[in-house]
């Protein structure tokens, strides 16, 4: 796949803490240094534009670290600019990750009026003691003051997250989490399982066996969110994320499928046509380097054609509607792959892990709970 990217992430490299579990690159909130950061980003666009075609955003995606930690004046910059790069029209969709600590009425208006049309609240879960045990820095009660905030902005497509498994989400309390997530009404929510990240405060505690992650109680909480949101009219489009109809997440389904993206700031990465490159994520040494002149410190790779295939291939099957397996095969790949493929797809049918239609190739319900162990056997 050729041409410009479709797709545009900025991370923010910014958050007023860091939660035990995660590993996402981020630093505390420096004002000054935000400000430089922003310039950096900007830089980087124009160092992109001046070697590759003009890109033609249809989805924009801004992540961190916490975007709504910027201060006002900055967000607004940053969205304005933003909103530059953009058709006429504006993005087909363009999201906007916040913590319920760190947003208010103020910059959700900010955000809307500026052309932003998704929000992604990281509300994580509904229990003030597990809230405090996953690091958080905001209690329960700000998920709805969030939300109700974004509708009040012009939001109609509301996001929320939520962790599963660990320390704190028994059966009831997961059950707690569900229905309050459920009476919000959001539009989109993210259901991950606990990982344990190396380098994180949780990964130290588990290495210590201070606490204990088991992946058979975690299964049973993303078991019972299926049921729980199945019933409530939500659509299980990728493995990790329910919808109401029509609204998956545009911008992360782009990827799924393939499709090109340019990211800009510390830790972001690009995908266009073969070539794949990483940021450094050291935020200081981005905007030094930016500063000079020079482009960010980068891991970058070209991918041969039958990476891309087999990257089709296992990113395809994460999602409900499935991959077509010639559409995989066309990216590049040996003819004998699709024997090969089939055979292993065919394995998995047997163990109802997979199922067919055509060249059409999905995970099953419970397919879906050993997406890891059948993305290694299609591996060549």
């Amino acid at each position: 796949m050729t041409g410009a990217p479709t797709g545009l992430y900025i991370h923010v490299p910014f958050c007023d803490g860091k939660c035990r579990y995660c590993a996402f690159y981020s630093v505390r909130y420096e004002p000054v240094l935000a400000r430089r950061w922003l310039a950096a980003v900007q830089r980087e666009h124009e160092l992109f534009r001046s070697h590759h075609p003009a890109p033609v955003f249809r989805t924009v995606y801004i992540g961190g670290g916490t975007p709504t930690i910027l201060e006002s004046g900055l967000l607004q910059e940053l969205a304005e600019w933003v909103r530059s790069l953009l058709p006429s029209a504006g993005a087909d969709e363009w999201s906007v990750e916040a913590n319920p600590g760190s947003v208010d009425a103020g910059k959700l208006r900010i955000l809307r009026q500026s052309g932003v049309n998704r929000i992604s609240i990281g509300a994580q879960a509904f229990d003030d003691a597990r809230l405090n045990i996953l690091g958080r820095r905001h209690d329960a009660a700000a998920i709805s003051t969030a939300v109700t905030a974004a509708r009040a902005a012009g939001f109609d497509n509301v996001g929320l997250d939520l962790i599963a498994g660990g320390p704190g989400c028994g059966p009831k309390a997961w059950r707690h989490s569900l229905n309050q997530a459920r009476a919000l009404e959001p539009e989109h929510l993210s259901v991950y399982a606990l990982t344990v990240e190396e380098g994180t405060a949780l990964a130290r505690s588990v290495q210590r066996r201070v606490t204990r992650v088991s992946e058979a109680a975690v299964t049973a909480r993303l078991h019972e969110a299926q049921a729980v949101l199945e019933a409530a009219g939500y659509e299980r489009y990728e493995i990790s994320n329910y919808a109401s109809p029509g609204r998956a997440c545009r911008h992360n389904l782009a990827c799924w499928r393939g499709e090109r993206y340019l990211g800009l700031g510390p830790a972001a990465a690009s995908h266009v046509g073969l070539a794949r490159w990483t940021n450094a994520p050291d935020v200081r040494d981005y905007v030094e380097r930016l500063e000079a002149g020079l482009e960010p410190e980068r891991d970058r790779e070209t991918l041969a054609p039958a990476t891309k295939a087999v990257e089709r291939l296992v990113f395809g099957l994460r999602l409900a509607e499935g991959v077509d397996l010639d559409a995989a095969l066309e990216e590049g790949g040996s003819p004998e792959w699709r024997g090969l493929w089939t055979a292993a797809l065919e394995r998995f049918r047997r163990r109802g892990l997979t199922q067919q239609s055509g060249s059409r190739w999905r995970l099953t319900r419970k397919g879906m709970d050993f997406a890891d162990t059948v993305a290694v056997e299609l591996m060549p």
